[in-house]
């Protein structure tokens, strides 16, 4: 018997896990920062069945922040098992920092304190490195300090710190890093974009690659490790290493729209790059880094051999996620 505690319950994947908990006979308590954004929770429940968002009553909702470590001491007295899913994915560096490193500390100290028996924190593949030679990146590969990382990479792997020092000092842990998650969910925001953008007919693609992962089966991974044996371990929870042109074109046929045809090349992005440091000077906000850009020409695989072998699992394939996805965006 557990008592559950989700931070992050009105994001994409806290949204989805909750919905695999919606008959849990588990209490269940869910934390939110403003009330209006349980409505994308609700969302989320209804893109499974019609209907559905209605269960989203049955969680115990209460409003803390992460940021403050007050607020988090009462809704964690008497819990024993948290998954923490609340992380910002774009924002200022400062704002990537106090959510992603010091939020993610002071969830794991309360936690630490009020005597839980095991943490579930959801990282990223940008938390990992480059593998030495030809083969995949795997859990082993452990992040270059001295890289180009994007920031919220940066802000991801001081969480991921965060989580492995509570485990030296007796938190039983367990970390998944997802790749680039595709879900029905905030269609202005993260991955969400590449359905909307390309909804709105966006013509530019680049050369990279990377890992995709249904939102579904790292909801389901997470709950899975979390019943089972397994302590103090990471696993990549990668369904496909895809090229993003294969990616988008998938994206824009489920959603019967042309696909992205115009190749965006590194110099070009150099180029919107130096634009853009001119425009930030005139108090523009910049959105492309050197390491965006990095990670948008980058060829880069991942194995999810780990958690496939452990759990015996096997990922929705890309496409059916794509369609199912796009099908959600285009309902609503």
């Amino acid at each position: 018997y557990h008592m559950i505690l989700v931070t992050g319950g009105t994001g994409l994947v806290g949204g989805h896990l909750l919905y695999r908990f919606r008959e849990s006979e588990h209490p269940i308590t869910a934390i939110y920062r403003q009330k209006k954004h349980i409505a994308k929770t609700r969302a989320i429940f209804e893109s499974y069945a019609a209907g559905d968002g209605a269960l989203v009553d049955r969680f115990n909702w209460v409003q803390a922040d992460v940021t403050e470590i007050t607020s988090l001491e009462p809704v964690m007295s008497g819990v024993t098992q948290v998954y923490h899913c609340a992380a910002l994915i774009e924002d200022t560096f400062t704002a990537l920092k106090q959510v992603n490193v010091m939020g993610t500390e002071n969830v794991v100290n309360v936690a630490l304190h009020c005597g839980v028996q095991k943490f579930c924190y959801v990282s990223s593949i940008a938390t990992l490195g480059e593998p030495v030679g030809d083969r995949p990146i795997n859990e082993d590969d452990f992040f270059n300090l001295d890289g180009i990382h994007s920031q919220y990479a940066i802000s991801k792997y001081g969480g991921e710190m965060e989580v492995w020092r509570a485990s030296q000092e007796g938190l039983d842990v367990i970390i998944v890093n997802p790749g680039i998650i595709l879900g029905e969910g905030n269609w202005d925001a993260g991955s969400g974009k590449l359905f909307s953008k390309t909804a709105a007919g966006q013509p530019f693609y680049t050369s990279g690659s990377s890992g995709f992962v249904d939102v579904r089966d790292v909801a389901e991974v997470m709950q899975r490790l979390m019943e089972s044996e397994v302590v103090n371990e990471r696993f990549i929870l990668v369904a496909a290493n895809e090229t993003y042109k294969n990616v988008l074109a998938m994206i824009a046929t489920a959603l019967g729209k042309k696909a992205p045809n115009k190749h965006l090349s590194k110099w070009m992005l150099y180029l919107i790059y130096g634009c853009q440091f001119v425009a930030g000077i005139f108090g523009f906000r910049k959105s492309l880094s050197r390491a965006s850009i990095n990670s948008l020409v980058n060829t880069s695989h991942y194995s999810s051999n780990a958690i496939m072998e452990r759990l015996g699992f096997s990922f929705l394939p890309l496409q059916v996620t794509i369609k199912r996805v796009a099908q959600a965006y285009l309902k609503n």
